[in-house]
């Protein structure tokens, strides 16, 4: 069964680049972007603990089109040993998305097939990392068996009528993810500051779905942005709380409902754009000891 689920999975990503770069065969203009999520921002090593995407998108007529790879990692608690904690996780995904937004709206479709599991690499990723920033030993046995890793997002950001400066804008953000591992539902509002450019951008960390920073050029000027958000998910899935079959520990139980707080900065120059924001999740099941924190940057540079 675990053999099936990782050739399908093999073949869904093969699948899933070519359309990709495909698409920025034939695209107008291609830039590259890296997100980088992780939980050494509040000095600890737990929960999700590390998400790292790497992607190019492509210019397309009207709207832009995306195709990259995400990897994300969720652990026990490592400084601390809790009886009643979340088992070791890992997903690798390729990533197809298409973009359509203007100054007041951005929405985005996006497509991910992969692998939950060990083929998703996890254990070796941390341990890489680790060798550079030590850090206290996480047990992967009761990492579950490979299984087929699939889901659709849905994201939309628009901005409301009730600000009209621009130096203040007033935004929605709102989706859902509908997949074979997480499935949930997402609303929240976010309130910016700053000038130029940067005032029309969202955090990847608001719209739960791939999210490339914007460049200076094409009529967009170079500004900043500063940002705090708030934002509700509904949680109707999440199978990266299962633990495996044979675990002697009792099944989680996880919340249905999910905060997030979220505070953040961006900047757009010609040389490159530099999103950093820092998140407050609240527990996802119980027996969590407490809120769980991570930063996110993001990068975009011009080749």
């Amino acid at each position: 069964m675990a053999g099936r689920a990782v050739r399908a999975a093999a073949a869904a990503i093969a699948a899933c680049a070519a359309a990709g770069a495909a698409a920025a065969g034939e695209a107008e203009a291609a830039r590259w972007y890296v997100q980088v999520d992780n939980d050494a921002f509040y000095g600890t090593d737990r929960w999700y603990t590390s998400g790292v995407r790497i992607a190019r998108v492509a210019q397309r007529g009207g709207h832009a089109l995306e195709w990259g790879l995400l990897q994300e990692i969720y652990t026990p608690e490592a400084k601390r040993i809790n009886p009643i904690d979340r088992p070791p996780a890992a997903r690798l995904l390729a990533t197809f998305a298409r973009h359509d937004r203007d100054e007041r709206a951005w929405r985005t479709l996006e497509v991910d097939a992969g692998v939950a599991g060990p083929n998703a690499l996890g254990r070796q990723a941390q341990d890489l990392v680790h060798r550079v920033f030590p850090a206290p030993h996480e047990d992967w046995s009761q990492q579950r068996p490979n299984r087929v890793d699939v889901q659709a997002v849905y994201a939309d950001s628009r901005t409301l009528p009730l600000l009209e400066e621009d130096w203040e804008r007033l935004k929605a953000n709102y989706g859902a993810v509908l997949g074979s591992q997480l499935t949930y539902a997402h609303a929240g509002l976010e309130w910016r500051v700053g000038r130029g450019a940067a005032t029309t951008m969202s955090s990847p960390v608001l719209r739960f779905a791939a999210t490339p920073p914007l460049a200076a050029g094409d009529s967009r000027e170079p500004g900043w942005s500063a940002f705090v958000a708030a934002d509700a998910r509904d949680v109707i899935r999440n199978r990266l709380l299962e633990r495996r079959a044979d675990s002697p520990l009792p099944p989680l139980q996880d919340r249905r409902w999910v905060g997030r707080f979220s505070v953040g900065v961006d900047w757009i120059h010609r040389c490159g754009t530099v999103s950093l924001a820092m998140v407050i999740d609240t527990r996802e099941f119980e027996g969590q000891r407490r809120n769980q924190g991570f930063g996110s940057l993001v990068l975009e540079l011009p080749f």
